[in-house]
C-alpha cells in the first residue's frame, strides 16, 4: 500500500497542474464558509476553544493530509456535518472537554491507521446500506433542528443536559417563541434561499460564499440604517485571531481516559464510513478505483495532525470532493492546493469575518443538513420490504433520540436478527460454460448464474466476481432466476457497479429475475 498521490504523479503532465490549481481554489472558496459554519456549530460557548479557528484549521491540516496520504485520487477532506452533533456533545461533557476530545481524536487516528494496516477497509464494504442512510438522515435531522436558534434569533441558553437533546431543543424553541427576531430570520432566510436555489442554477456557483456576501451586506444595512441588532461574529466573539493552537498537554493528568474509549471508537468508525462513502462516490463519478485501506491510513494521520494543531475530527467530504471533480481536478494535488488556499484566506480575511451574521451560518448548515438527510430517498427506501425498512427507521430514530452510537448498534442488531435466515443460504456463483470455458455471445456477453440469497454479507462478493468477468467482455449478464431474496445493500452495490462499468463503456444487465425481485430492482434503480 502507498498513497494514491505517488501513482498519480507518475503520469502527471505540466498542464495538469493548472487544472488542480483551479479546482483547488474553487473548493477552497466553498470550504472556507462551510468550515467556519461547522466549527461554530461544533464548539459550545465557554469551552476554551475557538470554533471558527478550529473549523478552518481542520480544513487546512486534515484537508492536506487526507489528499496527500489517502488512497483516493479525488478525495478532499475536512470538517463535515456528520461530526457536528457528536463533537458538540463531547465538548459539552465535563469528563471529556477540549483536551479529552483532542486525545480521543488522536486515539481514533491511531485506530484508523491500525484498521488500514489490518485491511479492515475491505470489511467496511459489508456495512448495510439502510444503516448508512438511517444514521446520516438522523444526524441531518439533529443538525437541522440545532440551527433554528441562530436562524430565528432566539435568546436563551440551553441547559448543559439538553444541549444535544433534539426534543428538548424543540421544547425550548416553543417556550421562547416570543424572542423571535424578524430581522435575524430575514437575513437567515435570504442566506437559505441562496444556498438552495443557486446550486439548481449551476453547481459551479459557490452558493455558500454568495450567501455570506449577500447576507453580510444585508446585515450591515439593517444594523446601520434600520436600527436592528442582527448578531454577527464580531458582536458575539469579538476579534478573531488567525493562527494554529497546538494542544496543551499540561493538564493531561486530569484526563479521564476511560471516558475517551467510546468517543475514540465512534470518531474512528464514523470517519471510516464517511470517507469510504465519499471515495466510493468519487470513484463512481470518475470511473476510477481507490484503495480503501490506504484511505483509512490517510484519514488516521490527518486526524492526529488536525487534533495536535487545534483542529477537529475530520473525514472525506462528498460535497468538496464532488466540487473538485466538477472543476477539473486531476490528482490528489487538488485537495492539497485547496488546503493551501484556505490557509492563505485564513490569514487574509479574519478582519472581515467579524462582520458576517451568525444567521447565515445556520442557513448554510440547514442546506447541508437537508442534502445530508436525503429525505426523498429515505421515504422511497421504506417501500423496499419490511426488514430493510425496520433497520432504516430504527437506526434513524435512535440516532435522533439518543446518538449515533445507539443508532448504529440498534441498526446492526436488527439487521443481524432480520437476516438470521439468510446466513444459512450461501450465495453460489457460476458461469455459463461450454467445454470448460466461459461462453461469450453477442446477446449477453458473459453470463453469471447467482443462486441463494443476495444481501449485505455477500453483495460485495458478487460485484467483485462481476468485475473479473468484465475483463473478458464488455457486457456481463447476471441470471437471478434462482435468487430467493435481494436486500437494499445488494441493490445499491449493483446500481453503483453498473454506473462504474458504464464509465468504462461496459454494461451490467440483470436477467431472469422472478416477478417480486424484478419489481424491487426496478424501483430501486429508478430511485438511486
Amino acid at each position: 500500500m502507498r498513497p494514491q498521490l505517488f501513482d498519480s504523479l507518475k503520469n502527471y503532465k505540466k498542464k495538469d497542474i493548472f487544472g488542480d490549481l483551479l479546482a483547488g481554489l474553487m473548493v477552497a472558496i466553498i470550504a472556507l464558509p462551510l468550515s467556519i459554519a461547522l466549527g461554530i456549530q461544533s464548539v459550545p460557548e465557554g469551552v476554551g476553544m475557538g470554533g471558527i479557528q478550529a473549523g478552518i484549521i481542520t480544513a487546512i491540516v486534515a484537508g492536506f493530509f487526507i489528499s496527500a496520504l489517502g488512497g483516493s485520487k479525488f478525495q478532499i477532506g475536512g470538517p463535515t456535518a456528520a461530526f457536528v452533533v457528536i463533537i458538540f456533545g463531547y465538548l459539552s461533557n465535563p469528563d471529556i472537554g477540549v483536551l479529552g476530545l483532542a486525545i480521543a481524536a488522536m486515539m481514533a487516528g491511531v485506530l484508523l491507521i491500525i484498521m488500514g494496516l489490518a485491511r479492515v477497509g475491505n470489511v467496511m464494504k459489508f456495512f448495510p446500506y439502510p444503516i448508512t442512510i438511517g444514521f446520516t438522515t438522523g444526524i441531518g435531522i439533529t443538525l437541522l433542528v440545532g440551527q433554528i436558534k441562530d436562524l430565528c434569533g432566539f435568546e436563551f441558553i440551553l441547559k448543559e443536559a439538553t444541549r444535544t437533546d433534539v426534543i428538548a431543543k424543540i421544547v425550548y424553541y416553543v417556550q421562547n417563541i416570543t424572542t423571535f427576531d424578524l430581522a435575524t430570520f430575514g437575513v437567515g432566510a435570504l442566506g437559505l434561499v441562496c444556498c438552495i436555489v443557486l446550486p439548481k442554477i449551476s453547481k459551479k456557483i459557490p452558493s455558500a460564499l454568495v450567501a455570506l456576501i449577500v447576507c453580510t451586506g444585508a446585515t450591515l444595512l439593517l444594523n446601520n440604517f434600520a436600527g436592528t441588532s442582527v448578531a454577527t461574529i464580531g458582536s458575539k466573539y469579538g476579534e478573531i485571531k488567525a493562527g494554529f493552537f497546538p494542544v496543551d498537554f499540561s493538564n493531561i493528568a486530569s484526563v479521564k481516559f476511560g471516558a475517551l474509549i467510546v468517543p475514540a471508537i465512534v470518531i474512528a468508525f464514523l470517519c471510516a464510513i464517511e470517507s469510504l462513502l465519499s471515495a466510493t462516490v468519487a470513484a463512481g463519478i470518475t470511473g476510477t478505483t481507490f484503495n480503501s485501506n490506504q484511505e483509512l491510513i490517510g484519514q488516521g494521520v490527518a486526524n492526529i495532525c488536525s487534533s495536535l494543531l487545534g483542529g477537529l475530527p475530520a473525514t472525506g467530504a462528498i460535497a468538496r470532493t464532488a466540487a473538485g471533480i466538477e472543476n477539473g481536478a486531476k490528482s490528489p494535488l487538488t485537495g492539497m492546493f485547496h488546503a493551501i488556499f484556505v490557509l492563505i484566506l485564513y490569514f487574509l480575511l479574519m478582519n472581515v469575518v467579524k462582520h458576517i451574521p451568525l444567521a447565515v451560518f445556520s442557513a448554510i448548515l440547514i442546506s447541508v443538513a437537508i442534502n445530508m438527510s436525503r429525505f426523498p430517498l429515505f421515504i422511497k427506501l421504506t417501500r423496499f420490504g419490511v426488514r430493510d425498512t425496520l433497520v432504516l427507521i430504527i437506526t434513524c430514530v435512535l440516532t435522533v433520540v439518543f446518538d449515533l452510537t445507539y443508532g448504529v448498534l440498534g441498526g446492526v442488531a436488527v439487521t443481524l436478527i432480520a437476516n438470521a435466515v439468510n446466513f444459512k443460504k450461501p450465495l453460489k456463483l457460476t458461469l455459463l460454460e461450454e467445454d470448460g470455458a466461459p461462453v461469450i455471445n453477442d446477446e449477453n456477453g458473459v453470463t453469471v448464474f447467482a443462486e441463494g440469497t443476495l444481501y449485505f454479507i455477500n453483495a460485495t462478493r458478487l460485484t467483485t466476481y462481476i468485475s473479473k468477468q468484465s475483463e473478458r467482455s464488455n457486457r456481463v449478464a447476471v441470471d437471478l432466476s434462482k435468487i430467493e431474496r435481494i436486500d437494499q445493500t445488494a441493490m445499491e452495490k449493483l446500481a453503483g457497479h453498473s454506473r462504474a462499468l458504464k464509465m468504462q463503456n461496459k454494461e451490467l444487465i440483470l436477467i431472469n429475475a422472478n416477478e417480486k425481485t424484478q419489481k424491487r430492482i426496478d424501483k430501486f434503480f429508478s430511485v438511486v
